[in-house]
């Protein structure tokens, strides 16, 4: 075991360990640790040391040599799970696996035996291995232990830049968790001033995404969303809000804000001779309300709009205790002329056995995977299928959480045409929206656009 001499880098404040089998692999990680400034930094050549490590004071970051000969790279996940679950551990380490890249021949069977042929017989047959180990099985095992709470990131090329690229964006994320931090001051809001807040509008804001045409980037529909503004606590974000509303059952009462909201919008857009379908999120349990598709109904016809320019979209995060009674609520809608929308697909309660269950007319990739498409060629595949079951099912779709324009050209080359994301645009307010869209040549005209202003 060593430890690095001090360097001041914007690396300083992290404590990293490295898992490596022998001392040349350590050193070379530390060699490049060192040059990038990390000064808390340990190496433990077993698991074993790493659990009594862990047992003394919290670590951010494991970086692992990946080798074929040595499992405990493999087998860290599960450790970090099983000390979690015993309570040893209270917060996750980041864990990166790093080791020699190599393409390989895949073998073929020729007569019950395993060989490597020439090259130029199966050229298309390759594998990419770590370690030794096939990029495909330590993505999936990747996968999973995320889906434990545990982050692993598989630095491809096993090189410093990809390792310094890795610790910066960890860097950047630690310094974006003010909202995290602010959570134990927000567990401490009365539970009064979330119910005055919704009954009296003060301190709320409503403000609309749009959504594009991934190939013209004219504007095809939006989402609404709800903002807090607390008079002491500053901007309450969603991730706080929702649960609380969803606590103290007030998810009607949220919904019927937005929808009132909304359709101010969609009448102030109908005097610009434009006709966009605007989604408002709704629960399951707002969804159940008895006579919800009649009360939606009515409002629509009161402000003189048509029903398909409010899409019900439903959220995963509260399941429906019924799913018999969800169906026959979301088949009351859409009988209504409303449009249905499955929020974030891929996660949560939103799985396939809901999707083939239940009536839909649209779904949306969850973010997760789209902010992933880049790095992680098993959610390119992952969204592929999406694209594929949207077409079987005659299902609208729409990409969530795009941030960059590498994103946006990916996503139209696996058939995905309509997203949203802060590389098209970001929320805004009502005016600014409308503003927004008014623009000439902002919205597509096969989004029912009658004229423009």
């Amino acid at each position: 075991m060593f430890a690095n001499v001090v360097v001041p880098h914007e690396f300083s404040a992290l404590s990293v360990i490295t898992l490596a089998p022998d001392a040349f692999c350590a050193n070379r990680l530390a060699s490049s640790l060192h040059g990038m400034g990390v000064t808390a930094l340990e190496n433990f050549d077993s698991l074993s040391a790493v659990t009594a490590r862990l047992g003394e004071a919290h670590v951010d970051v494991i970086v692992c040599e990946i080798r074929a000969e040595c499992g405990d790279g493999l087998m860290l996940p599960s450790l970090l799970k099983s000390l979690h679950e015993a309570g040893t551990l209270s917060r996750f380490p980041r864990v990166f696996w790093t080791g020699e890249t190599t393409l390989d021949p895949a073998p073929v069977l020729i007569d019950g035996t395993a060989s490597r042929p020439h090259h130029s017989v199966c050229a298309k047959h390759w594998i990419k291995r770590m370690g030794g180990v096939p990029i495909s099985s330590l993505e999936s095992h990747a996968r999973l232990a995320r889906a434990a709470g545990i982050v692993v990131e598989i630095l491809r090329e096993g090189g410093a830049m990809d390792l310094c690229d890795a610790l910066r964006a960890l860097v950047d994320g630690q310094s974006k968790k003010k909202e995290q931090a602010d959570t134990a001051t927000f567990d401490a809001l009365a539970e009064d001033d979330v119910i005055s807040a919704l009954t009296t509008g003060k301190g709320l804001r409503f403000v609309y995404q749009p959504q594009h045409d991934l190939l013209t980037r004219r504007v095809v529909g939006a989402e609404a969303f709800v903002r807090w503004h607390h008079p002491k606590h500053g901007d309450v974000p969603p991730s706080v809000l929702i649960p609380l509303v969803h606590r103290l059952g007030l998810d009607l009462l949220l919904f019927s804000l937005v929808e009132a909201w909304t359709i101010k919008v969609l009448l102030a857009l109908k005097k610009a001779h434009i006709e966009i379908p605007i989604a408002v999120n709704a629960s399951a349990q707002t969804i159940c309300t008895p006579n919800f598709a009649e009360r939606l109904a009515a409002r629509m016809r009161e402000a003189g709009l048509p029903a398909k320019l409010m899409k019900i979209e439903l959220t995963e995060d509260v399941p429906a205790a019924d799913e018999l009674h969800l169906s026959a609520s979301l088949t009351a809608i859409r009988s209504k002329g409303f449009l249905v929308s499955m929020d974030d697909f891929g996660t949560g309660s939103a799985t396939l056995k809901l999707l083939t269950n239940l009536s839909f007319d649209e779904m949306k990739i969850d973010g997760s995977f789209v902010r992933e498409i880049q790095q992680a060629p098993s959610s390119r595949k992952v969204i592929a299928g999406i694209v594929s079951w949207a077409r079987l099912l005659n299902l609208n779709l729409v990409a969530e959480g795009i941030e960059d324009e590498q994103t946006i050209a990916l996503l139209y080359r696996l058939g995905c045409r309509v997203g949203q994301g802060y590389a098209l645009a970001r929320p805004m307010e009502m005016d600014d929206f409308f503003d927004f869209l008014v623009r000439e040549d902002n919205v597509e005209p096969n989004a029912d656009v009658k004229g423009t202003a």
